[in-house]
């Protein structure tokens, strides 16, 4: 049985991959886009849980950044909303976005078995804090204590891992754009899929943008918010 899964990752953006740009609901903007303008939302608000609830991103600018998967962004006076969704329910999944206002800080924003940050300049730095995130929330991966149990006790097999885990339709952000000293930002964002086959992995990375890399933001996307 073929298990789709998202790990833990510490470094993607070093690593470009291919492009699968694609338009979806705007015409305007696609993965190939520098410079997108977020839209602001009618004030459907986001729970940051996983569940992509019917209407929670009606209002949003939705497009396909990789294979399998699509980026949601909206924004409002207070919070910067993006969503990174998969076209398979996923179970445990990682992570990271990159973000900066000034291109001087620069913002890590971990999501795996726990929320996690750091905060550099450039070069943009792969270390961050466990269980710090400040103004800043989503969606990570709990497995439940009893399955998780059961599962050491059958010693760890690699095949049944994803079944301590509660399937989601992707990751949430909720970012308070008090994090931020603009209304101009830079963004990368990067995940890994891993296909779990009896007890193969095979790990597949993602970057987007894919040509983006951790020494500056020269091709990060801009994300211009509406004005507060």
């Amino acid at each position: 049985m073929k298990t789709k899964l998202l790990i833990l990752f510490v470094v993607l953006l070093i690593n470009p991959i291919s492009n699968y740009g694609q338009n979806t609901n705007n015409e305007s903007c696609n993965a190939d886009s520098k410079i997108i303008n977020v839209p602001e939302g009618n004030g459907k608000q986001v729970t940051s849980d996983g569940v992509f609830s019917k209407g929670e991103w009606d209002d949003a600018l939705k497009y396909t950044i990789a294979d399998n998967f699509d980026i949601y962004m909206k924004a409002d006076s207070e919070i910067l909303y993006i969503g990174l969704k998969s076209a398979e329910p996923i179970s445990q999944f990682g992570c990271e976005i990159r973000i900066t206002s000034d291109e001087k800080e620069v913002f890590l924003l971990h999501v795996s078995g726990a929320l996690a940050e750091g905060v550099s300049d450039f070069p943009a730095t792969a270390k961050f804090e466990v269980n710090n995130n400040i103004f800043w929330e989503a969606n990570y991966c709990k497995a439940d204590p009893e399955k998780k149990a059961a599962w050491i006790e059958a010693g760890k097999p690699i095949e049944k891992s994803d079944m301590m885990y509660e399937r989601k339709d992707g990751i949430e952000f909720k970012i308070y754009r008090k994090k931020f000293t603009d209304s101009s930002l830079k963004f990368t964002i990067g995940w890994i899929q891993v296909d779990i086959k009896g007890n193969q992995i095979d790990k597949k990375t993602y970057n987007y943008p894919t040509n983006a890399t951790l020494e500056n933001a020269d091709n990060w996307v801009e994300l211009i918010l509406p004005e507060i």
